[in-house]
Formats: C-alpha cells, sequence, structure tokens
C-alpha cells in the first residue's frame, strides 16, 4: 500500500458518519480523525459519545454508513478481502471489557492470533509468548483463565494479545476503568513503555481526563474532544483547557453547571 497523501499517516477517518439501527440522530456524524505516526493521540469527552464505536470503525470490526476510512493511505472499502486481513494486521485494540477468551487460559489467548495469523511455528509461538509475558509482569500465568486473574492483570493480558503480533498502530479503549489508582499508573506507565519501546502510533479513547494530562506531561501528545457526533477541538492539553468552547470548558473544569448538564445537578 502506498500513501496517497501524506505518509506520516498511518489512520485516518474522513468525514466518517455512523447510526446504530433506525436511530433518528447519528452517534457520529461527519466526524474526521488523523493518527500519524509515532504520536500518541487521546480520544477524550462525555460517555457515551461514540469513542468505543469510533475505534471500532478504525479497526474495520464496523463500517461507516458515509465517509472512508484509510489504513496507512489505502481506503479499507477499496481492499479486497485478503488485503484487508493483511492490512488490519497491522493494528491491534484493546478493549474496555478485556475482549478475551473466557475459555481459554492465558497462553491459548495469546497464541490463537500467533496461529491464525502468522507462519510462526510453534516453538517461535512460544518464544514469543513468553517475551510478551514478561514484558507485561504476567509470567507464570500461562495456564490460569482470564476469570482467574484480577482487573488490572485482565488489562495488562489484554495489551499483550495487542503486542504479540509486533502491530504499528495500537487503540486502547479506555484502558484504566474500573481500576485503582496504583494498577492504573501501572496500566499507564505499560502503554507508555510499549509505545516508547516499538514506537507505535497510539490512540487512547477516555473519558479519564487526568490520564490524558497525566500522559502529556510525559510524552508529547494532542488531544481530541469529541461531543455531539463531531470533533470539537483539537490541541494539547493546555490548549484544550483555554478553550471558550462551552462543552469543553464544563468538562476541563468538572463544572456541574453548563450545557453538559443544564440543571446544575440539582
Amino acid at each position: 500500500m502506498s500513501f496517497d497523501v501524506n505518509e506520516n499517516e498511518v489512520l485516518k477517518a474522513d468525514k466518517i458518519s455512523f447510526s446504530f439501527g433506525d436511530a433518528a440522530r447519528p452517534l457520529l456524524d461527519g466526524l474526521s480523525l488523523t493518527l500519524n505516526r509515532s504520536e500518541v493521540l487521546f480520544l477524550i469527552g462525555p460517555s457515551e459519545m461514540g469513542k468505543t464505536t469510533l475505534l471500532k470503525l478504525l479497526t474495520g470490526l464496523y463500517r461507516p454508513s458515509k465517509g472512508e476510512i484509510f489504513l496507512q493511505g489505502a481506503s479499507l472499502e477499496t481492499l479486497s478481502k485478503a488485503e484487508k486481513k493483511l492490512a488490519l494486521r497491522k493494528i491491534s485494540m484493546t478493549f474496555q471489557r478485556s475482549g478475551l477468551f473466557d475459555s481459554k487460559t492465558v497462553a491459548e489467548n495469546l497464541l490463537f492470533p500467533l496461529q491464525e495469523l502468522t507462519h510462526l511455528n510453534r516453538k517461535e509461538c512460544d518464544l514469543l509468548l513468553q517475551k510478551v509475558l514478561n514484558q507485561v509482569d504476567l509470567t507464570g500465568t500461562e495456564l490460569r483463565y482470564p476469570f482467574e486473574l484480577s482487573g488490572g492483570m485482565q488489562k495488562r493480558l489484554g495489551i499483550a494479545r495487542a503486542i504479540v503480533l509486533n502491530p504499528e498502530i495500537i487503540l486502547y479503549d479506555d484502558p484504566t476503568a474500573g481500576l485503582d489508582p496504583m494498577t492504573s499508573n501501572h496500566i499507564l506507565e505499560l502503554i507508555l513503555n510499549v509505545h516508547r519501546e516499538k514506537r507505535t502510533a497510539t490512540l487512547i479513547a477516555t473519558s479519564d481526563l487526568d490520564l490524558a494530562l497525566r500522559v502529556s506531561a510525559q510524552v508529547s501528545s494532542k488531544i481530541c474532544f469529541l461531543y455531539g457526533g463531531k470533533m470539537v477541538q483539537e490541541g494539547s492539553g493546555a490548549e484544550l483547557f483555554q478553550s471558550k468552547d462551552p462543552v469543553i470548558y464544563q468538562f476541563f473544569r468538572g463544572l456541574l453547571d453548563g450545557p453538559l448538564n443544564p440543571g446544575g445537578g440539582q
């Protein structure tokens, strides 16, 4: 695949819209987003605004009703089934609710994509399995099942499965949701280590503003604010904090009164 316009762009949503069923209003409405090579990009905004849906569109799990998704310059709509399968090996996603196979052990969860999508022999798969488990501090859990792991361990296993194919792009769906502060910090450090070591293009969807601002303090990153089916504004944490948009102003300051909650919590 070749880049049509900007070879620094690895993933792009171009004026996409998406609705579930016969919904009166689209969940996403003419939305555009660009993720560049080796970039850390946050997709942030209130809950239930379509962040997870957008990630699934970007990974080809959903198809937009309008607009196009481009992966390294090629529209997913123009690729054959075989070409699309090959292209999507370059992108991985972690799911908010782990997305793991409950009936498979830790080792089986990691071996599954290796056996399905690579030509590695069993010895090579086992060596890679041990390397990835060591990266996420899960060595010794190979024979355990996901339900036997803590929430934080399940998140780390999800990250292990995301990186086992050595993707160029990783999308994280609310990676610290439901975790205590110490475990959240552990997951955050793991995400940053993966980014630093592999230089992956990284997109993190979250409602956790503190998470985005903490990362911004450690690595150069950008924040895209999603609301009402559109990208309202894009920029650094400092730029969005100074935004005059009433929705962003309220969200960044945690105010009760404003367009996100007209009743002011009364």
